[in-house]
């Protein structure tokens, strides 16, 4: 199983004290000796781009992004770029009859489509904002 990581995810590794169940999680899927068993979808490096830049404490803002800065150069091959089959994917997906029951922010529905294209699993503490991907909560 491959784990897209959502931005909340991320951003609890970067935390003085992560939560306790994560941890668990995210050290065994480390032990796993595939290399593989995780990805950072584009969207989710603009999400945080985003969130940063409009903090308006300089100082946190300075430390987001350096954060990401410090990811992106140490773990780029971790990084799952968007292309034209997920384009397609999202498509198709933004006018399913589960996201017009309960429509999606953008980013989760780039995230969602990135899942199902690739057939990966969102590590998600947002289990219900995904609509068409499995999921799993490494924080329960």
């Amino acid at each position: 199983m491959i784990f897209l990581l959502d931005n909340n995810v991320l951003s609890e590794l970067w935390k003085e004290r992560p939560d306790a169940h994560f941890l668990v999680w995210w050290n065994d899927l480390q032990a796993e000796d595939s290399p593989d068993s995780w990805r950072v979808p584009a969207p989710v490096l603009a999400e945080m781009q985003e969130g940063a830049e409009a903090n308006p404490s300089a100082k946190r803002r300075a430390q987001i992004l350096s954060r990401l800065d410090e990811f992106c150069a140490h773990h780029g091959e971790f990084l799952l770029a968007w292309d034209a089959e997920t384009a397609r994917t999202w498509g198709r997906l933004k006018h399913s009859a589960e996201v017009k029951r309960q429509p999606q922010s953008l980013w989760d529905s780039l995230i969602d489509a990135m899942a199902v294209r690739y057939d990966f699993t969102v590590a998600t503490r947002n289990v219900k904002d995904f609509r068409h991907a499995d999921t799993f909560n490494p924080f329960a």
